[in-house]
């Protein structure tokens, strides 16, 4: 059950994959690049019930992975906050950023729901960055060098969508798309690798107990 929660990144990153790229396909004059994510999920989207399904999914699944990093790690820990991060997270920007705070489409008159919209955006960014960090305090070596590479391609691209998006009462917000799925699926990566790294730093032949355990560390390679 450890391993099947550590491991839902990965269904996790592909049911959402698979939503962007359906809706974005069936949502006709939609542009990938130059007009933003949440305007697939946005009130007054064609598509708002493809893409709103499979956000809910992928954070739910994500909502399993931090479950599972807070049965695995110990209490208070790097893992034990991220976790924890991931569970509050879910509920307080996870659910209402795409469903009841979604965006106005374009040409909508823009409404308090959108600035709520935005502010539960930031709210996410800040707390992703936040889990980054610790990803970077509970694994040295690579693994850190590659959760500080994760950073700077998210506030390199974070910045130029932040510019991006204000032309957008004009219609005119090029590259948009492209920067926040850059800055996404960087996102995603990481998540994969930190999955990856905790079931084998967490879950591996060493935390097997009794002769699982003795085993497994004593079998050779055929």
């Amino acid at each position: 059950m450890k391993k099947a929660l550590i491991m839902a990144p990965i269904p996790g990153v592909t049911v959402y994959a698979i939503g962007d790229v359906l809706s974005t396909l069936q949502y006709s004059g939609y542009s990938a690049r130059d007009q933003a994510i949440s305007e697939l999920s946005a009130f007054g989207s064609p598509v708002r019930p493809v893409m709103v399904t499979a956000i809910l999914a992928h954070g739910v699944l994500l909502l399993a992975f931090s479950a599972g990093l807070l049965r695995v790690a110990r209490r208070k820990s790097a893992l034990w906050w991220i976790g924890a991060i991931g569970v509050a997270g879910f509920v307080v920007v996870g659910i209402p950023t795409h469903t009841f705070w979604a965006m106005n489409s374009r040409g909508m008159e823009p409404g308090f729901n959108d600035t709520m919209h935005i502010t539960l955006s930031l709210i996410y960014n800040v707390t992703t960055i936040a889990s980054i960090v610790l990803s970077a305090v509970a694994y040295r070596g690579r693994f850190r060098l590659y959760a500080l590479a994760t950073l700077a391609v998210m506030t390199v691209f974070g910045v130029a969508a932040g510019f991006a998006i204000r032309g957008i009462e004009q219609n005119d917000t090029p590259w948009i798309g492209g920067f926040e799925r850059i800055n996404a699926y960087a996102t995603f990566a990481w998540l994969i690798a930190l999955a990856l790294k905790v079931n084998r730093n967490e879950l591996g032949p060493a935390h097997v107990p009794g002769r699982a355990a003795r085993f497994l560390l004593r079998r050779k390679p055929a």
